[in-house]
């Protein structure tokens, strides 16, 4: 196949059905990190390299992600029952990608790692990156559906202790307030602001967002209320 100026083909052996295929990956030159936006979603100018994270085996229908860590043995089995078995036919999005092709990657693999029972981190990053592709969207229902979904796996991670406590409890806090828990989203910035064991990055985030909410968000807000 000839040189794609704007993509790369990753060649990637199926941890399901062992078969080989290939799926497109956005050229680093291609995309430009322009900012972030305060759930850390990236904005790119240029090509989206997030529509490409997840590979969809266009054999069987398996969809990994990077980060997925239970892709062997007994996990492997639950994901047959609960996942193969229920496909009506595996989705052939190797090539370039529409925003819909990406979420319904996203989605696949969501339901691998719930099949699996991969950690909560996990399955709340991947529930984050699909609202941020409904907000690519601009549809706000199932963006927040899904960083409500995000929200309560978070806060079962920040539970169980697992590693970046401080990544997690900034997100737990930042969607709370995107969802209008306004509670829990004062509560988790003002913890996150006092406790001088967080670090400064950390700290200095929150203060940030939530004196950005007081100050530039919340009387719009109220201005439009009356």
């Amino acid at each position: 196949m000839g040189f794609n100026i704007n993509y790369y083909e990753s060649k990637v052996d199926c941890k399901f059905c062992k078969k080989h295929f290939t799926t497109y990956k956005v050229r680093p030159n291609r995309c430009q990190l322009m900012k972030e936006d305060t759930d850390f979603m990236p904005v790119y100018d240029g090509l989206n390299p997030l529509l490409y994270e997840v590979a969809v085996c266009p054999h069987c229908g398996y969809a990994y992600h990077k980060s997925m860590t239970r892709t062997y043995g007994p996990f492997m089995m639950l994901v047959n029952e609960l996942y193969i078995k229920e496909l009506q036919k595996p989705a052939d999005i190797c090539r370039e990608r529409t925003i819909d092709d990406a979420i319904v990657s996203y989605q696949l693999a969501y339901l691998v790692a719930r099949a699996s029972m991969e950690e909560s981190l996990l399955l709340a990053n991947l529930a984050l990156k699909i609202a941020w592709l409904y907000r690519l969207k601009q549809e706000a229902e199932p963006e927040l559906r899904y960083l409500e979904s995000a929200r309560e796996f978070y806060s079962k991670s920040y539970a169980a202790n697992q590693e970046g406590t401080e990544r997690i409890h900034y997100l737990y806090s930042e969607l709370s307030l995107r969802l209008g828990d306004m509670q829990e989203a004062k509560k988790g910035f003002s913890r996150l602001i006092s406790d001088r064991k967080v670090s400064n990055k950390y700290r200095k985030l929150a203060r940030d967002r939530w004196e950005n909410y007081r100050y530039d968000e919340a009387p719009k807000i109220n201005e439009n209320i009356y």
